[in-house]
């Protein structure tokens, strides 16, 4: 039957204005197969990732979270999100105007059946998650889908690396660099006064790289495995102030890499080496790792006790500690950091993420944010379904508050990694040897001079 005849028989069959109906309606169709056949012939696909066609809606009941956070014990609040309330709102404004649409307005009829997501409930979530709480849990409390968690996270991640307010920025002028120096000369018995950062590497574990990771890094997976360690992870650099805020940090190798090789390839070195760049006198301090420079200060290597050597060691371990308070710190603030990152989270986003988590510890130090032991369902996620590491004293119930000590909380299995000379010539350690103007010389100069010694522990305990 011709084009013709079908449709004066559908005018005769239906009528006239229902048959014009039809005729609209199976054009429409027509155009649709069209443009989606078009659509794969281009090599496209269709983009929706909305619920499938007849899929029930579960009935969830959002959180409100202002109402629940009244009503949470302030001592709880700061063990399950590991900052106070105060902290949280003005964190939340911070980020609000760079987290997307809550959803009060609809892209179309019903597409949020059971109401917006908030983005109070946003950052609740990714504090959670960061903070080593489990991810089911996380969503069923917030009443989402537990998709949402992860979203939640990526979402604030990115918030976060948007807001200006939360940088991370090394000291660029002398005036800023002598402010340093002077927080970290307080602390110091003999008055040192030249150190405007101490730096370290802590190794961020990871499981095993994917093959998809592995091909676009370019290198295989052996070399993200620490062999001092036994971990999988990535070499992070970083470097701090008297109070433990971050001025630099950098995640750009694997974990099979020495800090002296990272150090040396980082945009903060190429910076501090250019003259004229440091106030004169200034420097770095870093353990053995590193290696003597007009820019760095290290200890020296096998000293015997009770002699110049060993009490200059001990008062550069006075100022160096601070990068490793802030690694305790930044490790049992966030105890997502206390086991491998999940294996969904690429190396490229696990970089973004722990940069996120570094600039959050900057914020809850100038908040005076008080560390308080972790939830005891974090401690179970992180430990006994993770297999994370167990630290007695941040995972204790009890009601002291928790402040870092040395001797107990020092996270051994992530640090000193990188303390090697595989990947570097020992030529290249040994460029400034003879050079009698380096910090380190002119520090143990005044240590015999004044006659100072390492303290009898019996009589001297660090805080």
């Amino acid at each position: 039957m011709s084009d013709i005849a079908s449709n004066n028989y559908q005018r005769h069959l239906f009528g006239e204005d229902q048959a014009e109906l039809l005729e609209a309606e199976v054009m429409a169709q027509a155009a649709a197969a069209a443009a989606t056949v078009g659509m794969f012939a281009l090599g496209k696909r269709n983009t929706y990732q909305g619920r499938a066609e007849g899929a029930r809606t579960v009935k969830r009941k959002r959180l409100d979270v202002d109402d629940h956070f009244s009503s949470m014990d302030h001592r709880l609040f700061r063990r399950k999100y590991r900052m106070g309330k105060a902290s949280f709102y003005k964190l939340l404004d911070i980020l609000r105007p760079y987290l997307p649409s809550t959803g009060e307005v609809r892209s179309r009829p019903g597409s949020v059946p059971n109401g917006p997501i908030s983005k109070a409930s946003r950052l609740s979530m990714a504090l959670r998650y960061c903070a080593g709480g489990d991810p089911t849990d996380i969503c069923d409390h917030h009443g989402v889908k537990d998709r949402e968690v992860l979203r939640s996270v990526w979402y604030v991640v990115d918030a976060i690396h948007a807001a200006p307010q939360l940088n991370i920025t090394f000291p660029q002028t002398h005036a800023e660099q002598a402010i340093v120096a002077q927080g970290f000369k307080e602390k110091s018995d003999i008055d040192i006064d030249v150190c405007c950062g101490a730096i370290d590497g802590i190794l961020i574990w990871i499981h095993k790289p994917s093959k998809k990771d592995v091909q676009a890094i370019g290198c295989g997976p052996a070399k993200f495995f620490c062999g001092r360690k036994k971990k999988f992870g990535l070499n992070m650099q970083a470097v701090c102030d008297a109070r433990g805020r971050f001025l630099d940090v950098e995640i750009k190798f694997p974990g099979s890499t020495s800090d002296f090789f990272a150090f040396e390839q980082s945009k903060v070195k190429a910076m501090i080496a250019e003259d004229g760049f440091l106030r004169p006198g200034l420097c770095l301090f870093g353990d053995n790792a590193y290696v003597n420079a007009p820019y760095m200060c290290v200890p020296f290597r096998n000293v015997p006790p009770n002699t110049p050597e060993d009490a200059f060691n001990f008062f550069q371990s006075q100022i160096r500690i601070n990068i490793e308070c802030a690694f305790g710190i930044l490790v049992h603030r966030f105890g997502l950091l206390r086991k491998p990152i999940p294996m969904n989270i690429d190396v490229h986003k696990t970089n973004s993420l722990v940069l996120a988590l570094c600039k959050l510890h900057i914020f809850c130090i100038e908040q005076n944010c008080e560390l308080l032991p972790a939830h005891q369902s974090d401690v179970t996620n992180i430990v006994l379904r993770e297999g994370g590491m167990y630290r007695p004293r941040i995972d204790d119930d009890g009601e002291a508050r928790w402040s870092y000590d040395e001797s107990q909380d020092r996270v051994a299995g992530l640090l000193d990694g990188g303390q090697h000379c595989d990947d570097h010539t020992t030529e290249s350690r040994r460029r400034f040897r003879r050079n009698d103007d380096l910090p380190h010389k002119s520090i143990f100069r005044t240590v015999c001079r004044d006659g100072h010694r390492r303290p009898d522990r019996s009589t001297y305990r660090r805080m």
